[in-house]
């Protein structure tokens, strides 16, 4: 079944099947080829990544909705982002002390406990932790 979307007169020529829906009705192709196109994409054989005025008409609304949802989600995307990114500095930071216990001998790391303090131990331990 593959083969017939190798050797599909539909594809990009890239190898790829997915097909730019803005460019798909400029495409020089005979009625029957269009029919061949869309029976392709019917069958999930080829995928048209359909334009913003298109999807716009088939779900009924104006494209400056779409639009504001994109931007929306885009908005929400890159704030998910930023999350993460501060996670990560934190995980990092966490890691600079998890690798500095590992190193330290015994008595480095009770000297480091003294240093710190038994209560901000403790504290940590019932608050943070716990």
């Amino acid at each position: 079944m593959l083969d017939i979307v190798k050797n599909s007169q539909n594809h990009n020529g890239n190898g790829s099947t997915a097909i730019n829906g803005r460019g798909v009705l400029r495409r020089k192709m005979t009625p029957a080829l269009r029919a061949n196109l869309g029976a392709d994409v019917i069958m999930g054989l080829a995928h048209v990544v359909p334009s913003l005025k298109q999807v716009a008409a088939t779900v009924g609304v104006p494209t400056a909705k779409i639009r504001a949802e994109l931007k929306a989600r885009a908005k929400r995307q890159a704030a998910l982002e930023q999350e993460w990114e501060a996670e990560r500095a934190r995980h990092q930071e966490a890691l600079t002390i998890v690798n500095a216990w590992d190193a330290a001998t015994a008595w480095g790391r009770a000297e480091a406990l003294k240093i710190i303090g038994a209560g901000t131990v403790w504290d940590v331990l019932t608050h943070d932790v716990g």
